[in-house]
């Protein structure tokens, strides 16, 4: 009879676990309270922005980038932080030039052009001063605005960020996952031009280290688009660049994130930008891979909330 009880409500505590995550996932796919806009970067190029929250005068947006490159943006919003955060701020993110609601690119992309398109954005929203959020390739992206842009930027956070150069961006997908990272290669090799998230789920699968999680995850993005060309292009771009220089001269502060078991960009990645910037805070989250803002929502919206408010 005891073991009988134990069961039920072994049972039962799993339901409402799984509950609770597709609690989430629906809250998280409502869009309702995200104001989409439009803006023209410096090459003419329409930019989509979405803006979440209110701010009063003199408080500073946060501006989300998001990975890829090439992906759409949406993929940001699962796990529900920053709808959290746009209750206390103003959050605002956009589709990459090439993605989704944005245009796609008059000539053949190049990061300056993704900074660019950063300062479209803060200019239509009218903020003199930004703080930036950048998500892997997002990070490096966040670091070419710095490069040019930097008289705008009041603080920046890097979450599971790629190094300053290619060269400094270390991936442990093969030695993590020697048994699948050949399929995802094939697969890789073989997607159209555009695809559909559900097309990468071995990857995905691959980003997270609560299985449970990363399934909720992978049913709200299955209908996001992503750019394989752009990424492509992107990657030539990157390989010759490093803003190394950049980074050592930030004179803004500087919060790293990064999830512990991250097989995509390693811990290691973000102990070397620690290492590079100085006063720079570093923040690993336990228990969570290459998306922690999805897969530990409440510890990552405590990070980055008591991070900005610090700064306030």
């Amino acid at each position: 009879m005891k073991i009988l009880m134990l069961e039920r409500l072994r049972f039962v505590t799993q339901v409402f676990a799984v509950l609770a995550l597709v609690g989430a996932s629906m809250s998280l796919r409502a869009e309702d309270n995200w104001v989409r806009s439009f803006t023209e970067s410096a090459d003419g190029t329409r930019i989509a922005y979405y803006v979440s929250g209110e701010a009063n005068e003199g408080d500073v947006p946060l501006f989300i980038l998001s990975g890829g490159p090439g992906s759409d943006h949406r993929y940001m919003r699962v796990g529900g932080s920053f709808d959290v955060l746009a209750k206390s701020r103003m959050v605002v993110s956009f589709d990459q030039r090439g993605t989704s609601q944005s245009g796609t690119a008059r000539s053949s992309p190049r990061l300056i052009h993704w900074a660019q398109d950063v300062e479209a954005v803060r200019a239509a929203v009218g903020a003199p001063k930004i703080d930036i959020l950048g998500h892997s390739f997002g990070g490096i992206f966040g670091m070419a605005y710095a490069e040019t842009y930097s008289q705008h930027i009041r603080s920046m956070i890097f979450v599971n960020s790629t190094g300053p150069s290619i060269a400094a961006t270390k991936s442990i997908l093969a030695d993590v996952f020697p048994d699948r990272i050949g399929e995802w290669q094939q697969i890789r090799k073989n997607l159209p031009s555009r695809f559909s998230a559900s097309e990468m789920r071995v990857f995905t699968e691959m980003e997270f280290v609560n299985a449970d999680i990363g399934e909720i995850y992978i049913r709200s993005i299955d209908n996001f688009t992503y750019n394989i060309e752009v990424n492509n292009e992107l990657r030539k771009d990157m390989a010759v660049l490093d803003f190394t220089e950049t980074l050592k001269a930030a004179a803004f502060p500087v919060l790293i994130v990064h999830g512990r078991y991250d097989p995509v960009i390693a811990p290691s990645v973000s102990w070397g930008l620690h290492q590079i910037i100085p006063g720079s805070r570093l923040e690993i989250i336990e228990g969570t891979g290459h998306l922690p803002f999805a897969e530990k929502p409440r510890e990552f919206v405590d990070i980055i909330d008591g991070f900005l408010k610090n700064i306030d």
